[in-house]
This record gives structure tokens, C-alpha cells and sequence, in this order.
């Protein structure tokens, strides 16, 4: 079937070995005859066979010699058939991984490398064993080249050329530590590689097999690949790579994605070298653990759903799994409790047994059934212990906004002056609905909010309705009542910037200019950034009082808004943008700034919170409601007092010199 390989049959084969008589029959023993056909991998399969539990055998048996048949259209490619794959992760000729490696992610394994797959895609929780799967793959990838007489003829390669495994991650030192150090202990140790496919090893930067193979460990630039014939790659941690706004390294200047771009370097590469015949060889690993949802794990995921669901099948292999998912029976206790995992409008949390045995099926899906074992993690730091060991991600790491359920209720429960929650102000434009309109006496403020890279803005306006009582519990003891604005919310905006274009300030106005002509009494503008100064003196002409409210020199516009959150004060439209990002917020535990996670924004969230801000500390609102200040709001509300005067005096000056 092949030419005789550098490693010498046996002497002699019995049509049933000793091991097997009286055990087996039937399949098992045509599968017994194909195996001890096969020179040298043959040999190994039946000697890992001896083995394995009696009532193992038969099944491993039959699947070798299916595999064995498989090869046959192509055995002249082979110098030597290669084994299965868990004869190459289990036998002691390979990776001698039997024990191990749990019988769960052996599973995995074999399925990801059935020829099905282009993509694996390995997340879920710690100790799941989404590391080891890849690095296991890796080594199998490996092993098929081993055995080719010539890969480089084969893909069409020059044969000076490298056909190269690469292991990438955030940064050198990361891929190297982590992934590339195990996978060369991993070869090292393998009598197979160390005797008939062995790596140069003076080399420590590189493994260098025979027949220009190669696997090397990059840094975490996105074109360090550049130029080479990549057919396997492991890309770690790929959801704590770097999404930067405003970046000089994105083609357009806006956001960078690391990840993003590290993945369709290397796929542009395998494709360009490889496809032949739509059949792509090796494998690209992504694998981490989860942060945020709608990472790049989680856009791969949705990838795979929506290809099975127009096609019925997918390239991309997800494993997404925990730890107690992996493990064997009997590992942990029977006794199970349940975890809500909660959504953007409910905090997640513990449920006891009442609630945990009467979920309603529309939260069926954010349920898990955890081993009480672990109960005490979660009982410590349910966020941590969601993404860790539920293999879950949050909407925030350290989240700003805890009171998720408080967030909810503000929205929904209003209408909306608008027509739209989103527009680019090109293909859709809002209409103003003039009939809610409501309490159209009252001052309104609009803040509007532009992201760093300028690609998104947010935009809202509110009013105060009357003010309302607040207990308070004090210290000491006892209560007290604080006397604080409710605020209403006419409308909150999306702005995205037109296909192949950007937002027009102009757009801006022209809004701000029909709502008043609609009969909304808009008196004060304020902007996050200095980048709208054209807008602020324009505006300012027209009568308007500008200036700017910068929402990150510190948390003060947040820890306004959040108080007025939780205090049930603010009533605002439907907006489920604005309502996410707002429950997204993190602080950063070390500057104390409110910011969005990496990729995501906050636009939104900022304009409310400007508006909350800039209307709670106006004397014109407190006076206007016949309310008297505190001696801290009082510091605060001259502080804006001053800003507004400002603006006057320009807008004044600006009159002045168009008279002129």
C-alpha cells in the first residue's frame, strides 16, 4: 500500500493477536486485519491497543482502521500512513497523553480534526482545557506534515521555502510562555519527533523540523506573519487584545482591533498559500476566556450559528466549555445550584430553590447549573467567578452601574420627541413629533457627545419636571430628606456617520434649530469636547447658551446621574443602545475614571449624563421650581453660572463684530 518507511515492520503478525482472542469478532477482527497491513503505524495502533480496557477495544479498533481505509485514495502522498489522532495523543510512541487528556475534551478533539473544520474557535472557563485542546491540535497538524513525502510539492510550495506554525498573542512574551514553551516541551518529549522527525535543538527561538517545518513564536504586531507561509496558528487571549480609537495604525485612522487584524493577516495568508480544490489544510486556534459579550469569541460563535443555519454545517469548531464540564463523573458532588446570569436589564445572581426549580422559559438560556463546590466563589465575587469558572462573559468587568434593574426602569417610560432612536442624518433623518412635546414652558438641555475617533456621537435632551422628596438614611442613624430634581428625558439620539463619510455638525444644528421652531423651549447646549467650536460660536448667534461639560476629567457628571438612577428621578424614552452602554460603564479602579470597555462606546450614556448633570446644578433650574440650594450645590451651580456668563459675553461679542 505504501513504500516501506524508514522504520521496519514486524516479522511476523497473527490474524488475532493473543490480547484480543475471545474478546472480540466480526468488525473488530477485519478491523485487526487492515491494521496489521499497515507498515510501522499499524504495529503502534495494535501495541497501544494492549492497553486499553477490554471494553475499549473493539470501538478503537474499528475507528484506527476506518481512519487507516480513509487514506487510502491518497497513500502516495505518505511516506508513512499516519496514525489516528488518539492513537497519537494516547500511545506512548507519541504523546503519551492516555490519562491525562479527560475522555470529554479527547471528544472534542476528534471532532475538531475530523476535515470539517478550518477554524477552532476554544473558549468558556478556567481549567476548561481550551489551552491544552489547541496545543494538542497544534501537534497534530504538525504530525500530518511529518509523515508527507513532500508537503512543499504537495501545496505547491517553493521547497526553500518555510511552511510555518505560528503562536500569537498580545504581545512576545505572552505567546512564548504560555503556548510556545509547552508545545516544544510537549515535541520534546515525544519519541516520534525526537526519533524520526526530530527539531534542531540548538535553535530556542524556533523549532526547526526537517523539510523546512517550522513553529516560532511572534510578537503581537499584526503583520509579523508578513510574507510567510503560515498554515497553522494559535492566537491566544484573543479577547484581551487591543482595541484603540483614533489609532494612526488603522487604514482610516479609526478604531484598531488587534485581534480583528492579527486573524485576517493570518487567514489571508493560508488562503493565498494552501486552498487547493476548496479543501484548506491546518488549523487556526482562537482561544480565551471571556470578558464582554460580543467579543471576538462571541462574533466567531454567532459566525458558526449563522453558517449552520444557511447551510446546515459550519467551518469554524466552537468548544465552550468549564471545568466541571470537562471533568469525569464523579469529580464533583451531585448537588447542583442555580445561577441567573442576568441580562441588560437584571443583575445577575444566586437563586435559591424556590426560584432555581421555577424559571420561566423565556430565561431558560440564562440559567446554569453550578456544583456546589464552587458556591463560595461565586458567594465571594459573582462577576469574577461568572467569567472564570461559569465561562460566561459580563457586560462590565468592574462595573460603574451595579443596579442594573434601576438603569431598566428609567427607560420605556416616555415618548420620544423623535421619529428614530438612531440616525446618520443621509439615509435616515428623524422626524420631531410635535405632540409630545410635553411641559413646553420648561427650559430644556441638550448634550451632545462625539467619540474620540469622531466616527459616533450621542445626543439628548432633557427637562425639569418639579422636584421630589429623597430619604436619605444618615450615618448616625435615622433619615433625612433631600429635596432633588426629577428629570425627563424629550429624547436620546444615536448619530453614526453616513457610508464612506462623517457626522456633520451642520446636521447638529439643523436639529437643535427644528426643535425649537417646534415649539421646544431649548436654552442650553453644552458639548464633551473642544472639536465642536464652530458649532459653540455658531450656536451661541443663534441664541442658545453653549459651552462644554466634559464627561471623563472625573466621575462628578457620572456620580450625578448615578444618583438620580438609583433614585428613580430620571424618565427617559426606549433606547437600548443608551441603556447598554450605560450599564457597561466601568470605573477604573486605579484613576477612579468612568470609561466604556475596549471596543465598545459610550455616547449615549455620556449625553445623559451630561444633561443630568448640567440641569441638577443650574441655579436657573432650582430657582425656576422655588427651590433652595445646599451650600455644596451652591459651589457647584456658580461654577456653571460662570460658564453660562461666558457664553453670554461671546455671544454678545459675536453680535457685536458681525455689526461692524
Amino acid at each position: 500500500m505504501t513504500p516501506t518507511p524508514p522504520m521496519t515492520p514486524p516479522s511476523a503478525q497473527t490474524r488475532t493477536p493473543p490480547h484480543l482472542n475471545g474478546e472480540e469478532s466480526g468488525d473488530v477482527d477485519a478491523a485487526y486485519d487492515l491494521i496489521a497491513k499497515v507498515p510501522v503505524s499499524g504495529r503502534t495502533v495494535l501495541d497501544h491497543a494492549a492497553v486499553l480496557p477490554r471494553a475499549e477495544r473493539g470501538a478503537y479498533l474499528v475507528a484506527a482502521a476506518t481512519h487507516f481505509a480513509g487514506l487510502v485514495p491518497e497513500a502516495h502522498r505518505y511516506r508513512l500512513l499516519p496514525v489516528d489522532l488518539r492513537t497519537f495523543v494516547e500511545s506512548r510512541k507519541y504523546l503519551g497523553r492516555r490519562g491525562i487528556v479527560y475522555p470529554a475534551v479527547m471528544d472534542a478533539l476528534l471532532e475538531m480534526n475530523d476535515g470539517s473544520y478550518v477554524e477552532s474557535v476554544l473558549t468558556g472557563g478556567i481549567g476548561s482545557g481550551k489551552t491544552t485542546a489547541a496545543l494538542l491540535g497544534m501537534a497534530w497538524q504538525h504530525y500530518l506534515l511529518s509523515v508527507l513525502k513532500d508537503p512543499h510539492r504537495d501545496y505547491g510550495l517553493d521547497p526553500a521555502s518555510e511552511i510555518l506554525s505560528v503562536f500569537q498573542s498580545l504581545n512576545a512574551r505572552t505567546a512564548r510562555d504560555n503556548d510556545y514553551t509547552r508545545f516544544r516541551a510537549m515535541i520534546a518529549a515525544s519519541p516520534y519527533f525526537r526519533e524520526l522527525f526530530p527539531l534542531d535543538a540548538a535553535r530556542e527561538a524556533e523549532m526547526v523540523f526537517p523539510r523546512r517545518i517550522v513553529a516560532r513564536s511572534l510578537t503581537g504586531n499584526v503583520h509579523a506573519a508578513i510574507g510567510a507561509n503560515v498554515m497553522n496558528a494559535l492566537l491566544d487571549e484573543i479577547n484581551f487584545m487591543r482595541i484603540v480609537e483614533d489609532s494612526a495604525q488603522a487604514a482610516d485612522g479609526g478604531v484598531f482591533d488587534q485581534a480583528l487584524e492579527m486573524y485576517n493577516g493570518i487567514v489571508r495568508r493560508r488562503k493565498s498559500r494552501f486552498l487547493r480544490n476548496e479543501r484548506l489544510p491546518g488549523m487556526i486556534y482562537l482561544v480565551s476566556s471571556k470578558r464582554y459579550p460580543g467579543e471576538f469569541t462571541d462574533r466567531k460563535i454567532e459566525e458558526a450559528r449563522r453558517e449552520r443555519a444557511q447551510r446546515g454545517r459550519s467551518s469554524i469548531f466552537v468548544y465552550d466549555r468549564t471545568v466541571y464540564d470537562i471533568k469525569p463523573a464523579g469529580t464533583y458532588g451531585a448537588a447542583r445550584w442555580s445561577l441567573f446570569l442576568g441580562d441588560a436589564t437584571r443583575r445577575p445572581r444566586i437563586l435559591n430553590e424556590e426560584e432555581g426549580a421555577t424559571v420561566p422559559p423565556e430565561d431558560a438560556h440564562l440559567i446554569r447549573h453550578i456544583p456546589h463546590e464552587f458556591k463560595s466563589e461565586f458567594e465571594h465575587d459573582l462577576l469574577s467567578a461568572i467569567r472564570d469558572i461559569a465561562g460566561c462573559s459580563t457586560l462590565a468587568t468592574n462595573p460603574y452601574l451595579i443596579n442594573t434593574e434601576a438603569v431598566a426602569a428609567a427607560f420605556g417610560v416616555r415618548p420620544s420627541v423623535l421619529s428614530l432612536e438612531r440616525t446618520d442624518f443621509v439615509t435616515t433623518r428623524p422626524a420631531i413629533r410635535r405632540e409630545h412635546i410635553a411641559h413646553r414652558e420648561e427650559p430644556r438641555l441638550a448634550h451632545v457627545d462625539l467619540a474620540v475617533s469622531g466616527d459616533s456621537a450621542g445626543v439628548a435632551v432633557g427637562y425639569v419636571e418639579r422636584f421630589v422628596d429623597v430619604a436619605r438614611t444618615a450615618m448616625q442613624g435615622g433619615s433625612t430628606i433631600e429635596r432633588l430634581p426629577k428629570i425627563n428625558f424629550d429624547f436620546v439620539l444615536e448619530v453614526t456617520p453616513p457610508r464612506n463619510g462623517e457626522i456633520e455638525f451642520e446636521s447638529l444644528r439643523r436639529l437643535f434649530y427644528g426643535l425649537r421652531e417646534a415649539g421646544l423651549n431649548l436654552k442650553w447646549i453644552g458639548f464633551d469636547t473642544y472639536q465642536s467650536r464652530d458649532s459653540i460660536q455658531l450656536l451661541r448667534q443663534q441664541g442658545f447658551v453653549t459651552g462644554t461639560q466634559s464627561m471623563d476629567a472625573d466621575s462628578t457628571a457620572y456620580d450625578v446621574a448615578k444618583t438620580a438612577l438609583y433614585d428613580g428621578r430620571v424618565a427617559a424614552p426606549r433606547h437600548d443602545h443608551a441603556r447598554t452602554e450605560l450599564i457597561r460603564l466601568e470605573r477604573d479602579p486605579k484613576t477612579g475614571r468612568i470609561d466604556h470597555p475596549a471596543g465598545f462606546s459610550k455616547d449615549c450614556a455620556d449625553a445623559m449624563a451630561g444633561v443630568i448633570y448640567g440641569l441638577t446644578y443650574r441655579r436657573d433650574t432650582w430657582a425656576r421650581h422655588g427651590e433652595s440650594m445646599t451650600s455644596i450645590l451652591q459651589s457647584l451651580a456658580r461654577k456653571m453660572d460662570q460658564k453660562d456668563a461666558k457664553s453670554e459675553t461671546a455671544r454678545v461679542a459675536g453680535q457685536g463684530r458681525h455689526a461692524q
